[in-house]
């Protein structure tokens, strides 16, 4: 018996493109110090942010839970599982400012670091 799928005609490489959209990816390190894949994504896709933000912003983004599912797909209760994960792992701090409140989030990259080094065998340092 044949396992693979029949590829129905009319399937072109441009509806691929279209379909699939954007890949979602995530750094495997960050699992065993996040306690999971989901909040090893969100933490993933907080450092990628820092990385594009203005240096004069000390770190701190603001994203919306619509801008969170967007980007990494994760529901608001997914969302909220994660954020608690890395604040209280020390890796994410929030803050609400203005009015109507905004989110404010930044990465505490000395907190990543210490969690990585304190996971990684002391032969593979």
């Amino acid at each position: 018996m044949n396992t693979r799928a029949a590829v129905p005609s009319g399937i072109t490489a441009e509806l691929l493109l279209e379909v699939f959209d954007l890949p979602v990816s995530f750094h495997r390190c960050l699992v065993p110090i996040t306690g999971g894949v989901t909040a090893a994504l969100m933490l993933s896709q907080a450092i990628w942010t820092t990385q594009a933000i203005d240096s004069t912003a000390n770190g701190w983004f603001s994203k919306s839970q619509d801008e969170w599912s967007d980007e990494t797909g994760l529901t608001r209760w997914e969302q909220e599982t994660a954020r608690r994960a890395l604040r209280s792992a020390g890796f994410l701090e929030e803050r609400r400012i203005g009015m109507p409140a905004k989110l404010w989030f930044r990465v505490r990259p000395e907190a990543v670091w210490r969690a990585l080094r304190a996971h990684t065998p002391a032969d593979r340092r």
